[in-house]
């Protein structure tokens, strides 16, 4: 089973028909989708709109001013069960506010170990400071879309860190990243597809999955079915069968 394990199927609905994609991606093998709400109308279309073949997580993002969420949302929904993971969240350092950023995000971080929810994790920069605040916590973390330094890589593998590989990383100038993730055997595939992404002439944006896996063989020239068959194996390490 191929599993998109970052996407945010909420706001993709508000452009698209979701079920028809869902089904058409199934069918071609994209047979599920970790899913992040990054505002409070995502956390209701997930809460309205269960899929079986989908978990979400819910977070306040660093660098996202369209996220409405707080930590009170973020309780409410790990007390009652209906998240799998907490994120993405994190660091960026496209936001000025640091001390902001960094404060919120250690609540989220907690907020998670009480409740021994999975992190989902958005790191763009800071890793000097973002490293000491992930060894503090007992916590699992999804790593989703690294593309930064090897030395970053080797210091986030050493925690409990899982990693997703996306489209971003299936290039040239990050194969060697590439390689080092799939040697470490710790990956997922994502599309981090949003509304905002979706190009005009796209009917389906939920089948790019495919193309990022057909891209990671290609330039680590490893089989398409252990890649898939790993992958799998992760998801199920990360979140056993996918019920809350």
């Amino acid at each position: 089973m191929l599993i998109d394990a970052h996407c945010h199927l909420a706001n993709l609905a508000e452009r698209l028909e979701i079920k028809p994609l869902m089904v058409e991606a199934g069918e071609k093998g994209v047979s599920g989708f970790i899913s992040s709400a990054l505002r409070r109308s995502e956390i209701r279309w997930h809460l309205l709109n269960p899929i079986p073949s989908a978990i979400w997580s819910a977070g306040i993002h660093p660098h996202f001013d369209g996220c409405d969420i707080t930590l009170d949302d973020l309780e409410g929904l790990a007390l009652n069960r209906q998240i799998h993971a907490v994120g993405e969240c994190g660091l960026d350092r496209g936001d000025p506010d640091l001390d902001t950023q960094i404060d919120v995000f250690e609540r989220q971080l907690a907020l998670a170990e009480r409740y021994k929810l999975t992190v989902i994790l958005h790191l763009v920069g800071h890793m000097d400071i973002a490293i000491p605040l992930l060894r503090r916590h007992r916590l699992t973390y999804l790593v989703h879309g690294y593309t930064g330094s090897l030395e970053g890589y080797k210091q986030l593998n050493g925690l409990d860190s899982y990693f997703t590989i996306s489209s971003r990383i299936c290039k040239l100038d990050k194969r060697e990243l590439l390689n080092s993730m799939i040697c470490g055997g710790r990956y997922l595939f994502e599309t981090d597809i949003t509304q905002y992404y979706v190009e005009e002439s796209e009917t389906n944006p939920l089948l790019r999955l495919l193309e990022v896996v057909d891209r990671a063989v290609e330039l680590t020239s490893r089989d398409r079915g252990e890649l898939i068959e790993r992958q799998w194996l992760n998801y199920l390490k990360l979140f056993g069968g996918g019920d809350a």
